[in-house]
């Protein structure tokens, strides 16, 4: 069979029909994920336009609904090329393609443009009528847009694999990863839930107190403020904090540092070299970050604060993955399972330090805006107020360490390559 190009991009040429069952498991599994996707936000969209029709509103507005529309119908869009070569190689065709070499289509040139999207996001979210069909386009924008310039950073330079491979470890990070942490960490919390009603049980009064409130959540449908303002007594609670404290910075990290690199544990088995780990773990962070950030900044309350921090957020997921799915082939190939262990508390250190710190922040506002009559220690009222300080400056290592890794990964390529060349000049003499 002739290959098939269309317009100087896309070619299409006859290959060896495979039935590897991996390459099965990533057609199917990123099918349904992308209809599952798409039939959501079709249903979220016409839930929207019926309420905007009928002059109604639900608690918290529709504008998060068009929100997750918009993010569910990109994530989709986004496991097409997975898809795609994935059905290829089954069917027996070769697809290839040829990106066009351009500056505009530079990620840095793109990075230039997220001061804009964000001063039109803003903007927009001031305008009722105009943000539910502006923002969505912007949200988008403003949280892919860091995602790639750094995943760019960090895999610039290096071999990316083939493809399919490639896009199937985006793939896996975009959506199984989420849904398997979700799994994990619904799980854990039900676990601690349990352990806490168990201990609650111990106080009536207080146990009848949480039962009553309980039953007003479920009874009435208040919004986000007055959710938080109802239970922020009982969260400001130091028991309640430690608590929320340890799952946060200790279980959380703990879930997703091990299952973030989904994408690289699928490749358990195939031929890949600790910087192949390298890159497909970054690839496998970058969809687990550009989910997650689109997930918890769906709303239209503080959104520009909310799509800075998710920026800052983004870089810790890609680098972590990274060096985990490093470690991981150092492991499998090489036996270098105390290196692994190690890699891992550290990314795990590092996930906990940024979520506890976090958290101080968010008692510090709960405490001073919500609770009036609650005396916050001066120990957490002095952490709180620095804890940006923090944040910004393990934002910096973290983007400092994913350039140096980088430049690392590829001294190491370059002199394999230059190895490689030897040998074959020596065998050739």
């Amino acid at each position: 069979m002739p290959p098939y190009e269309y317009s100087a991009l896309v070619r299409i040429s006859a290959g060896k029909r495979d039935n590897d069952p991996l390459t099965i498991l990533q057609f199917i599994l990123n099918a349904l994920a992308a209809l599952g996707l798409w039939s959501l936000s079709l249903a979220l969209a016409l839930i929207g336009f019926f309420n905007l029709a009928g002059g109604e509103s639900i608690p918290g507005g529709l504008l998060p609904v068009f929100l997750f529309v918009a993010a569910g119908a990109v994530c989709g869009l986004l496991l097409l090329p997975s898809i795609v070569f994935s059905l290829g190689r089954i069917m027996g065709k070769v697809i290839t393609i040829n990106m066009p070499d351009k500056w505009w289509l530079h990620p840095t040139v793109w990075i230039f443009a997220l001061p804009v999207v964000i001063l039109i996001g803003y903007l927009v979210t001031k305008i009722e009528y105009l943000a539910w069909i502006i923002l969505p386009f912007m949200h988008i924008l403003a949280i892919g847009l860091p995602v790639v310039w750094f995943l760019y950073l960090g895999v610039r330079g290096l071999r990316l694999g083939s493809p399919q491979r490639m896009w199937g470890v985006f793939g896996s990070g975009l959506v199984l990863g989420p849904f398997l942490i979700m799994l994990a960490e619904i799980f854990a919390f039900g676990v601690v839930t349990v352990i806490g009603l168990v201990l609650l049980m111990r106080q009536p009064v207080l146990f009848q107190d949480v039962i009553n409130q309980m039953e007003w959540l479920m009874n009435s449908t208040p919004t986000p403020d007055q959710m938080v303002e109802k239970l922020a007594p009982y969260i400001a609670q130091p028991p309640v904090l430690f608590v929320i404290f340890i799952f946060a910075a200790a279980i959380v990290p703990l879930i997703e540092e091990a299952l973030k690199p989904i994408g690289v544990w699928l490749l358990i088995g195939r031929e890949i070299t600790p910087a192949g780990g390298f890159t497909a773990g970054l690839l496998s962070g970058a969809g687990y970050a550009f989910f997650e950030s689109l997930a918890l900044s769906s709303t239209s309350e503080e959104w520009i604060m909310l799509v800075l921090a998710r920026s800052a957020t983004a870089v810790i997921h890609i680098l972590t993955t990274g060096l985990m799915g490093w470690a991981m082939v150092l492991a499998w190939k090489q036996g270098k399972y105390l290196r692994l262990a190690l890699t891992y508390l550290g990314m795990v250190a590092l996930h906990g330090l940024w979520n506890g710190i976090t958290l101080f922040t968010a008692y510090t506002v709960l405490a001073g805006d919500l609770i009036e009559d609650v005396e916050m220690p001066v120990l957490i009222s002095s952490l709180g107020s620095i804890a940006p300080f923090f944040l910004g400056l393990i934002t910096i290592g973290a983007f400092l360490a994913l350039i140096g890794a980088n430049r690392g990964f590829r001294e190491s390529q370059s002199n394999r390559l230059d190895e490689d060349t030897a040998l074959i000049s020596t065998s050739e003499l």
